[in-house]
């Protein structure tokens, strides 16, 4: 049965085959456009904050205090930090052996400045942490007082300095050389403050250290014997460092090379001749609350590992067991054992698989962003 609808209307002319075609075939177009816009929309919003999202966060263990850092300078430029592709947050470096620690349970993926015994430690109990950059020597001296102006004149006297650290090493490693092994007396502390305190006071004869306790044994009349780049250079260095985590560098080596640029960069500001601008804008960063001028004073003549001498420490080919720095961490993990720390010292080759020079060498070869 039809309504009024069917009986009053008219059937239309059919439309010809071509014209029935042409629309289909706009139709068709006309989807494929609106697909394509919409995909380009959605690469456009989604992928585009994905780009910002998805940057790893990067944690990085540093020092504080009045000497500065490559990454001090690098957080007070946005410019250079920016060329770092993750989201870059420090947390303070109370200790070595800590920022390992914090390294092995992933809180932290690289640590600016560690020395010795804490990485030669984590090397020997196969801690996944890489040398990727040398940072510099301890400034540590062996402050004794007018009297005793040669090393033979220890003999008999007490000495103190922070146990199972570089520095510890290092005086252990001057008094051998010296042939004072057992005929001084050194005495461990658990900070370097409490070890200048104790000579201060007449409690002990001497002490190895460096900043403020150095600073008020000096003014009390003290000189220094020898120094931590002086003993380095007799064959004991203690090198502080910049270490990664061995995951990130399997995981995003981009990142770490892009990280080992920015350290470059920012070593280079801090010493070059502009260095007075960029510590002084680092101040903030490296928690100087008086005059800015302190971290300039502190840093001016730093004994930091210049780019020109990074590969004569970490090697001039890759996973080298005979470079200097296996050699002292060689030496370091005999402390070690006698220390009690370690059980057995690291092979050359095993603490050269922690080593590797890929990154500095390509920052110093100009493959850097620029």
């Amino acid at each position: 049965m039809s309504s009024s609808a069917d009986t009053n209307t008219t059937a239309g002319k059919p439309l010809p085959v071509y014209k029935r075609r042409r629309r289909r075939i706009y139709g068709t177009i006309a989807v494929v456009v609106i697909v394509a816009v919409a995909l380009i929309i959605w690469a456009v919003t989604q992928g585009g904050s994905s780009g910002t999202t998805t940057l790893p966060n990067f944690t990085i263990s540093v020092s504080q205090g009045t000497v500065a850092s490559p990454d001090s300078i690098i957080l007070s430029q946005p410019s250079l930090e920016k060329t770092i592709p993750a989201h870059v947050h420090t947390v303070p470096f109370d200790a070595g052996v800590t920022a390992i620690a914090e390294m092995k349970s992933g809180s932290v993926q690289a640590i600016s400045g560690v020395g010795n015994p804490p990485t030669t430690a984590a090397i020997g109990i196969n801690t996944g942490v890489t040398v990727v950059m040398g940072w510099g020597f301890d400034d540590d001296q062996l402050l004794v007082p007018k009297s005793i102006t040669s090393p033979s004149q220890l003999a008999g006297k007490s000495v103190g300095v922070l146990v199972g650290s570089s520095e510890d090493y290092e005086l252990l490693g001057y008094l051998a050389l010296e042939h004072l092994t057992g005929k001084v007396k050194v005495v461990s502390f658990a900070s370097e403050p409490d070890a200048g305190a104790a000579a201060l006071s007449g409690a002990i004869d001497a002490a190895y250290v460096y900043g403020a306790p150095a600073t008020s044994l000096i003014a009390k009349g003290d000189h220094s014997l020898v120094n931590a780049e002086q003993i380095a250079k007799l064959g004991i260095p203690g090198l502080d460092v910049i270490a990664v985590a061995s995951s990130v560098i399997k995981s995003d080596p981009t990142l770490v090379q892009d990280y080992v640029c920015a350290e470059l960069q920012g070593s280079r500001d801090m010493t070059g001749p502009d260095a007075a601008k960029y510590l002084t804008a680092s101040a903030k960063v490296q928690g100087i609350s008086g005059s800015p001028q302190q971290i300039v004073t502190a840093t001016e003549g730093y004994p930091f590992i210049p780019p020109s001498q990074q590969l004569y420490w970490l090697g001039s080919t890759l996973h080298d067991p005979t470079s200097r720095i296996v050699q002292a961490y060689q030496q370091t993990g005999t402390f070690l054992v006698s220390q009690g720390r370690l059980t057995s010292a690291p092979s050359a080759a095993q603490i050269a698989q922690h080593i590797d020079i890929t990154f500095v060498n390509k920052a110093l070869s100009g493959g850097c962003p620029s």
